[in-house]
C-alpha cells in the first residue's frame, strides 16, 4: 500500500510540475476536470455550449490546463498540455469547430511536446473578442499577440481545414517566427473547393440543421463516422446550430505560386483520399511550388483526417517535427522526389 501511495505522489508531482511554469501560473484557470466529468452523463440538450465543450475535454487523454489570456483584442482561450520544457506545437482548428477537435491527437502529441490548442477569436469556442473588427489582418495580429504573451520561440504550426489556411497566412506574414508548418487537409489553400452534392448538403445543413441528419453530414466529412466520439458529435451539432457564417469565408482563396514559393520553412501537407477540399491536384501543386514540402495522400480518410487516421497522423507529425532539415542542402528536394515516387 505504501508503494502505491509513493507512486501516486510521484505522478501527482509530475503532473503539477507541468503547470508550474510562469505562463500557466499567470493565466491558468483552476483545474475543473473532475467537474467536467460530471457533465458526461447529462442530457446534451440541457447543457450550454461551454458545458458541451467541457464534456469533450474529458477525452483529452492527457493532463491539461485551460489558459485565459488577455490581449488588446479580447480574451484568448487556450488548452495547454505536455511537458513544460517540450518544443511548442500550436494547434489551429477548423471552421465550425474549436480546440476540442484535437481530442484524438492530444495525448500522442503531448508526450514530448508542449501543445497549445488555441480557440480562434472569430470562431466557436471560448475565446471572446472585445471588438467588431473581423478582418483577416486583425486576426493575424491577434495570433501574434497570443504567441508573444505565451513567449513562444519558433513553435511548429499545425492547422486543420480553415486552420491550415490561417496557419499558412501566419507563416507567410512572418516565417522567421516558426519552426515548421503542418497542414492537415487545409481548406482553400492549394486549390479551389469544387462544387459537389456533398458541399451542397453541408450548406443546406448549416442553414437548417436537424439532429437526425448529423451522421449523414459527418459522413461527407469523415470516412469513419463511427470513430467520432458521441460527446464531440453532440457538441458539433450545437456549434452548427449556433455558429454564424465565418467572416473569413470570402477571404479564403488559394495562395498564388509566388506566395507559396516564399515558404522556405519545412512543410508537411497531409490530405485524405476522400477529402472534400483536397485531391491529387492539391498535392501536385504543393510539390511543384513549395520549396521544402513533404506531401502525402492518406488512404481511408476524409476531410476529418486527424480523426479518420488519428494514429497515422500523430506519428507523421511527430516524425516530421523530429526530423532535421537543413535548408542549405538538397534534403528538401530529396523529400519531394521521394514522395513523388512513392505517391
Amino acid at each position: 500500500m505504501s508503494l502505491i501511495i509513493v507512486v501516486a505522489s510521484l505522478l501527482t508531482g509530475c503532473e503539477r510540475g507541468r503547470f508550474e511554469d510562469d505562463i500557466t501560473k499567470a493565466y491558468g484557470q483552476p483545474d475543473k476536470s473532475s467537474r467536467y466529468k460530471e457533465l458526461v452523463s447529462q442530457d446534451p440538450q440541457s447543457l450550454s455550449e461551454d458545458e458541451l465543450y467541457n464534456r469533450v475535454l474529458t477525452l483529452w487523454g492527457e493532463p491539461y490546463r485551460e489558459l485565459s489570456l488577455p490581449t488588446p483584442y479580447g480574451t484568448s482561450h487556450i488548452i495547454v498540455s505536455g511537458p513544460v520544457d517540450g518544443d511548442a506545437l500550436v494547434l489551429l482548428h477548423g471552421m465550425n469547430a474549436d480546440s476540442t477537435m484535437w481530442y484524438p491527437n492530444a495525448r500522442a502529441l503531448s508526450e514530448k511536446y508542449r501543445v497549445y490548442a488555441i480557440d480562434d477569436m472569430l470562431g466557436p469556442g471560448k475565446s471572446t473578442p472585445n471588438h467588431d473588427d473581423d478582418s483577416l489582418e486583425r486576426l493575424i495580429t491577434w495570433y501574434f499577440e497570443v504567441f508573444d504573451t505565451l513567449k513562444l520561440k519558433k513553435p511548429t504550426l499545425v492547422g486543420a481545414s480553415q486552420g491550415g489556411w490561417i496557419a499558412t497566412n501566419l507563416a507567410l506574414k512572418n516565417p522567421e517566427r516558426f519552426n515548421k508548418l503542418i497542414l492537415l487537409s487545409p481548406a482553400q489553400t492549394l486549390t479551389w473547393l469544387e462544387p459537389s452534392v456533398d458541399i451542397l448538403s453541408n450548406v443546406l445543413f448549416v442553414l437548417n440543421p436537424q439532429r437526425e441528419d448529423v451522421h449523414s453530414i459527418l459522413a461527407t466529412l469523415s470516412s469513419n463516422v463511427e470513430g467520432i466520439d458521441q460527446l464531440y458529435i453532440d457538441q458539433f451539432f450545437r456549434t452548427v446550430t449556433t455558429a454564424v457564417i465565418s467572416p473569413l469565408l470570402m477571404d479564403m482563396r488559394p495562395f498564388d505560386d509566388e506566395q507559396l514559393a516564399t515558404l522556405t520553412l519545412p512543410v508537411l501537407f497531409l490530405v485524405g483520399d476522400d477529402d472534400l477540399f483536397n485531391h491529387q491536384e492539391s498535392v501536385d501543386r504543393a510539390l511543384k511550388v513549395m520549396p521544402c514540402i513533404q506531401a502525402e495522400i492518406l488512404a481511408n480518410s476524409g476531410h476529418f483526417i486527424n480523426v479518420d487516421q488519428a494514429q497515422l497522423v500523430n506519428r507523421k507529425i511527430v516524425e516530421f517535427v523530429v526530423a532535421k532539415q537543413d535548408l542549405t542542402t538538397t534534403q528538401c528536394k530529396k523529400q519531394i522526389e521521394y514522395v513523388t515516387k512513392s505517391g
